[in-house]
């Protein structure tokens, strides 16, 4: 179960073991709890599993069989229970599910949960499905008929007690041999007859990829001894240890000495331990929400929500029944910017023209297209975090704003009242030539710092909430990033000084008061949106409207 968090620290087994060795444990569970992101990062000693212990003597005697699901298994324990009660056993356990607050607690619920998949060949069933509210509701009714809140609670080392006794009609424990001969062993029952589940136990084995190549070469060797087909064949028939190898459930002499039926019938599912780098974390959260379901007074649903939770990472969805907020911002952008297109006919109309006269027509062109390329930006938002998302996002924003600012800039310095005719940047800014010198030249600066930010890359960073909802934030791991980004934003700060004062100089100007008066509620309610923009990004501790 820890594979994930110790694979960087151990070599790749495939590239060191034969190939006729590894094909031994590459199909079945082995491929799942012994690799990481395509990496063999051990193999496995042993192969434990759990099974269902039956006590045949109480069965023979009420004339009963061994249950093949759940239902079976609470109407028979139900009926042995009450009859051997009335019989004066009042120390008998029907069922003693072994749902203690350790790790075994998270075994029985990931099999039970598991053996209410609809058939023998489907995956485990998701948290929000019907079957895991259906399992959830089956671990608490048979809690309720066959056992207490203590027997649930008892610790594996109880349990082996009871198999060791023989005081119990049903037990769920780990295979193991000189059992009371009143018990037989079979799978673990599931929801439907052939389903059944059991979470892979064991030990496995590794190599640390930091010691050197000669010692590598004999630690290869051992590993390649103790994980043998003969090594494992002697562990199977002198000890009783489950092996990995399929294969072995096949060989005469093995079967002599092991249940290999029973062995090929188990049915495995491997811990969920690549989901989070915390699976002791992981393990104790999810006990404590299924412990607040199964002896409290929480439902099944909102239980396996908070389970779901503890790994989901949230986004922000389109979709209107998973949140309506994010619907909402999502359409009403669109008709923000069907609006500021669609006012764009109002500068080629002959009588609305004297109200658009401040800026010419293609510096209007140019401020429209900065806004809708800004608006641009609400779309990244939405959906799983990618790191293409993460450059579009600022190429929309500095872009954008960009496009928005210059023409503003231009318009305002060549409207600038200067007296003296010698001054060379005014006269060469008012020459209309120059324009579109004076519009690219930012163009040029921000498009160069803007390939110049495709060099540092982003990584996604994971934000775990504690009993809320985790997400995904974009963040650049390099220092150059971050030196691009200040420098951009310093432009973009020089350039709003610069028109604020424009603005301040030339707020009397009679032929263009109004304009520049618009202009500067305009200017400084953008300033506002950035400036409660970066507060809400700084602040915020869930980035979903879900």
């Amino acid at each position: 179960m820890y594979s994930p968090r110790y694979s960087s620290y151990l070599i790749d087994l495939m590239d060191w073991l034969p190939e006729d060795h590894m094909a031994m444990y590459s199909s079945g569970i082995t491929s799942q709890s012994c690799t990481y992101k395509g990496k063999w990062v051990g193999l496995p000693l042993t192969a434990d599993f759990d099974v269902l212990y039956s006590n045949i003597d109480l069965l023979n005697k009420y004339g009963k069989e061994i249950p093949k699901t759940w239902d079976e298994l609470i109407s028979t324990g139900n009926f042995i229970l009450e009859n051997e009660r009335k019989n004066g056993n009042e120390d008998l356990i029907g069922y003693n599910g072994l749902f203690a607050d350790q790790e075994s607690g998270m075994i029985s619920i990931l099999e039970f949960i598991y053996s209410f998949r609809k058939t023998k060949d489907a995956p485990f069933p998701k948290y929000t499905d019907q079957e895991a509210v259906d399992a959830l509701n089956k671990i608490k009714e048979l809690k309720d008929a066959l056992a207490s809140d203590i027997i649930f609670k008892m610790e594996e080392n109880e349990a082996v007690e009871k198999i060791f006794n023989g005081n119990a009609i049903f037990i769920k424990f780990f295979d193991v041999w000189n059992i009371h001969p009143s018990y037989k062993k079979t799978i673990l029952v599931g929801n439907k007859e052939g389903v059944s589940a059991s979470i892979l136990g064991g030990s496995n084995i590794g190599i640390n990829k930091y010691i050197s190549d000669e010692r590598k070469k004999g630690a290869v060797e051992v590993v390649k001894f103790l994980t043998s087909y003969d090594t494992q064949k002697f562990l199977v028939i002198n000890y009783k240890k489950g092996s990995a190898i399929n294969a072995l459930y096949d060989d005469e002499e093995v079967c002599k000495e092991y249940d290999c039926n029973l062995a090929k019938g188990i049915q495995f599912i491997a811990r969920p331990s690549a989901l989070t780098n915390d699976y002791d974390e992981y393990s104790r959260t999810l006990r404590r929400y299924l412990n607040e379901f199964l002896y409290g007074d929480k439902d099944a649903v909102e239980a396996l929500n908070e389970i779901n939770d503890i790994t989901r990472i949230y986004d922000i969805p389109i979709n209107y029944s998973e949140s309506s907020v994010g619907f909402i911002i999502f359409i009403l952008t669109i008709v923000i910017m069907l609006i500021i297109l669609s006012s764009l006919i109002f500068l080629f109309i002959r009588k609305y023209k004297e109200y658009f006269n401040f800026f010419s027509l293609d510096l209007w062109i140019i401020i429209f297209t900065g806004y809708i390329i800004t608006l641009f930006y609400v779309f990244t938002e939405y959906g799983e975090v990618k790191r293409w998302k993460c450059h579009l996002k600022y190429l929309f924003i500095s872009l954008g704003l960009t496009l928005i600012f210059i023409p503003i800039l231009y318009k305002l310095l060549v409207n600038f009242p200067y007296n003296d005719e010698n001054n060379k940047f005014f006269g060469w800014i008012n020459q209309k030539r120059n324009k579109i010198i004076f519009i690219s030249f930012f163009l040029i600066y921000e498009i160069v710092f803007l390939f110049l930010r495709i060099i540092p890359s982003y990584e996604i960073k994971y934000h775990y909430i504690h009993d809320g909802k985790n997400y995904e934030t974009c963040k650049i791991n390099k220092v150059f990033g971050y030196i691009l980004i200040y420098l951009i934003m310093i432009e973009k700060i020089i350039i709003l000084l610069l028109i604020s004062l424009l603005i301040f100089m030339e707020w009397n100007i009679l032929n263009s008061s109004t304009d520049i008066k618009l202009m500067t509620t305009s200017i400084y309610i953008t300033i506002l949106m950035l400036i409660l923009s970066i507060l809400y990004k700084n602040k915020t501790s869930i980035c979903s409207y879900h």
